[in-house]
């Protein structure tokens, strides 16, 4: 395991890779016997070989072992572990204890990857040698496989050394992916794993805000997975509701506290100390309102929260899309009813959306 480091704030030194490493697939499974079967078979398609995928279901009660077990007897690269339900960061425990990559990547089991996701990922890590963190873009479908939208969920990654900036920012990365689409070197692991077993989802969020602290991140710029949206995700959402606004509220500070406990372990107090509260970064009073909104809170008390929204020296950078961003700032004298009704075909995958593209897409073959 890589030393500790404790003097100051700097990536972490990495070994040289092998020619072929090792790479780690770890999968936690739960329910998912719909979806997990789409899911092997795009890392059976993989055309780099050197892979094992470690799938760890979570006490499923539905058909997933026996789906899974298919493929463990079709390729033995392919291993399933049972345990009892603990909730996903349990599960991506007990599958980083079994592995032996020198490249961890994670994969949801209702996702897919592009048959070149591993290669591409290998040689991302090759050419860098100092990137323990490779990240890529990903399309997002729904439940039955269909591309939710035609273009890339980010149009930027983030890249090289953020952990100053994630400091200054209450902890939080920009332009990071979900959990499939991330990426870590063995050294970087071994800092992050065992996750703590609380967080029975939202797990991958311990990865991509912490991994960035010990290490540069290494963008890839091609698609190279699926990410699936539909009602049964544990963690994503096709629509925003106040509960899920209180849930992801609570989820920051817990998340902030791990990191915190993350940053005192690899370089003591004084470093820990220095990252700010969760306020620094505007989305958290984004969050705030928008939940002032829904629970239809007094105006005077939402004023409040909208002002140390729209002053935040971040609203500008953060709220690039302009719609959302004029809507925010000058959306507070509208009643609930008609800001939350412009904020939805704003901020969500909208009929409207779809019939302008399709439209658009329609003039353009003439």
């Amino acid at each position: 395991m890589q030393e500790l480091q404790t003097e100051k704030l700097q990536p972490l030194e990495l070994a040289q890779l092998p020619e072929n490493p090792l790479v780690s697939i770890l999968i936690a499974n739960y329910n998912y016997e719909k979806y997990i079967g789409e899911t092997l078979e795009s890392v059976l398609s993989q055309t780099y070989p050197n892979w094992e995928a470690i799938i760890c279901d979570d006490g499923s009660k539905d058909n997933s072992c026996e789906a899974i077990e298919t493929y463990v007897q079709k390729d033995s690269r392919i291993k399933l572990i049972r345990q009892q339900n603990g909730g996903v960061a349990s599960a991506l425990n007990t599958s980083y204890r079994e592995s032996s990559g020198q490249i961890i990547c994670l994969l949801d089991a209702d996702d897919v990857w592009m048959p070149d996701k591993v290669q591409k990922v290998v040689e991302a890590f090759q050419s860098h040698a100092k990137g323990g963190f490779v990240i890529h873009d990903v399309y997002q479908i729904d439940g039955q496989g269909k591309l939710i939208k035609p273009t890339p969920m980010l149009k930027n990654l983030a890249s090289g050394w953020v952990a100053l900036s994630g400091l200054e920012n209450g902890g939080s990365f920009e332009n990071i992916p979900p959990a499939s689409a991330l990426c870590i070197r063995r050294e970087v692991g071994d800092l992050i794993f065992p996750m703590n077993e609380a967080f029975t989802r939202n797990a991958d969020s311990l990865i991509f805000r912490c991994a960035p602290f010990v290490t540069e991140i290494v963008p890839v710029s091609e698609v190279l997975s699926h990410f699936r949206l539909h009602g049964t995700n544990l963690t994503s959402f096709t629509s925003l509701t106040a509960d899920i606004l209180v849930r992801e509220l609570e989820t920051a500070k817990r998340i902030h506290q791990e990191q915190k406990q993350f940053l005192r372990k690899i370089y003591g107090l004084e470093v820990a100390e220095s990252l700010t509260g969760v306020e620094a970064n505007a989305w958290h009073y984004h969050d705030l309102y928008m939940l002032a909104r829904f629970q239809g809170v007094a105006k005077s008390e939402r004023k409040k929260v909208h002002r140390l929204l729209v002053t935040h020296p971040q609203f500008h950078a953060a709220f690039s899309y302009k719609p959302l961003k004029w809507l925010l700032q000058f959306g507070e004298s509208l009643p609930n009813a008609v800001f939350l009704a412009l904020f939805n075909q704003i901020f969500h995958e909208s009929t409207l959306k779809r019939i302008a593209r399709l439209i658009v897409r329609t003039l353009s073959k003439r």
